[in-house]
């Protein structure tokens, strides 16, 4: 892939412009994939065009060290016409923020071919990574890794014998075997398959520790996407594609409602109501996000607001769905799609609303809980 014409960051809304290019080829696909439960080559080639895996990519390496705003809008864009897609491109372009992490020689084996390399991540430690020499011999099986088919990399988590002693892997796509296990009810295309490794060598270069990432760089002079904390900058992140199915699912509903009684009045204006709040929760996430530095009380208000917009996306689609009839009970139909959808994507762990809560009346409240 060719690396960016110019400094994308002169251009804040350049992915969002190329984000609805996409999203208009997209709805029409949207089925197929969702029925065939995998996206399209062409389709995964357009979300990299769009700029999705390039967008966190240091300037260096041809990338964008875009901002999280700009990645939360064309997410809801794209999500509009097919949530899967949206959840792949989220997922590539997290994943290049996690290897600008990487000590410079790993990156530039990641980003030898240009910027946009896709990248798939597990999250979740698993596996194991055992000491040899100046390396490190990974073996395991590494679960929901969204995109993962297409991807040319992918970043493993594991777990040490000390709890704090995690780290990610870079492996690239020849030393692993995709095993095909995503049989999730909604987010049919993400193909969030799993990873199996047997004694991959890792070198140094292609190793970074995951506390680097959860508490982010301190380096005032990197990129401002390099200095949120995870857990200050992921959560909105993946209630935006959500988001963008809700409100789709919810013009949708209204244009095909013939009884517009006072239940359905009351249902498209509560709706369209949650769905203008969480919005606005969810840009002053991203917001604080990309004006690091941030502390322990506005990471902690982060994932409160992305968990609370995640329930209130969830229920006015729930809502809608309850009012939609026999019409809905077809697997084809658009709006039980996006129901599927949505309550699959607003069940990831990062809008947990218990944990960010725990997380919340502790930083901000200063109360003490039951949970470290």
């Amino acid at each position: 892939m060719s690396a960016a014409a110019a400094d994308p960051r002169t251009a804040p809304d350049a992915l969002t412009a190329a984000a609805h290019r996409t999203a208009a080829v997209l709805a029409d696909r949207a089925a197929t994939a969702d029925r065939e439960r995998r996206l399209a080559p062409d389709t995964v080639a357009r979300l990299l065009t769009a700029g999705f895996a390039r967008h966190f990519v240091p300037v260096r390496h041809g990338g964008a060290e875009g901002t999280f705003g700009d990645l939360a809008r064309a997410l809801r864009v794209v999500g509009g016409s097919c949530v899967s897609a949206a959840w792949v491109g989220l997922i590539h372009a997290s994943s290049g923020r996690m290897a600008a992490f990487l000590p410079v020689a790993g990156q530039d084996e990641v980003w030898a071919g240009g910027p946009d390399a896709a990248l798939s991540s597990a999250l979740r430690p698993a596996g194991s990574a055992t000491r040899s020499g100046g390396d490190w011999i990974l073996s395991g099986r590494w679960d929901f890794l969204s995109g993962v088919r297409h991807a040319d990399w992918s970043l493993l988590c594991v777990a040490g014998e000390r709890p704090p002693d995690i780290r990610y892997f870079a492996v690239p796509r020849a030393q692993y075997r995709v095993a095909e296990t995503w049989c999730a009810t909604g987010m049919r295309a993400t193909a969030s398959d799993s990873v199996h490794l047997d004694g991959v060598r890792v070198p140094d270069a292609r190793t970074f520790p995951h506390a680097a990432l959860a508490d982010g760089s301190d380096d005032p002079t990197t990129a401002a996407c390099y200095r949120a904390p995870l857990p200050g900058c992921g959560p909105p992140l993946f209630a935006a594609p959500a988001l963008g199915a809700a409100t789709a699912a919810l013009t949708r509903w209204a244009r095909r409602r013939t009884a517009r009684d006072a239940t359905a009045r009351l249902a498209l204006t509560r709706g369209s109501a949650e769905l203008d709040i969480a919005q606005l929760l969810l840009d002053r996430a991203v917001s604080a996000a990309d004006t690091p530095p941030t502390d322990t009380g506005t990471v902690a208000r982060t994932m409160r607001d992305a968990a609370t917009a995640a329930h209130l996306i969830r229920d006015a689609v729930e809502r809608i769905a309850g009012l939609s009839g026999s019409a809905m009970l077809a697997e084809t139909d658009p709006l039980q799609r996006a129901w599927r959808d949505v309550r699959t994507a607003v069940s990831h762990g990062a809008l947990d609303l218990d944990r960010s809560s725990t997380r919340y009346v502790r930083d901000v409240w200063g109360w003490t809980t039951d949970r470290p």
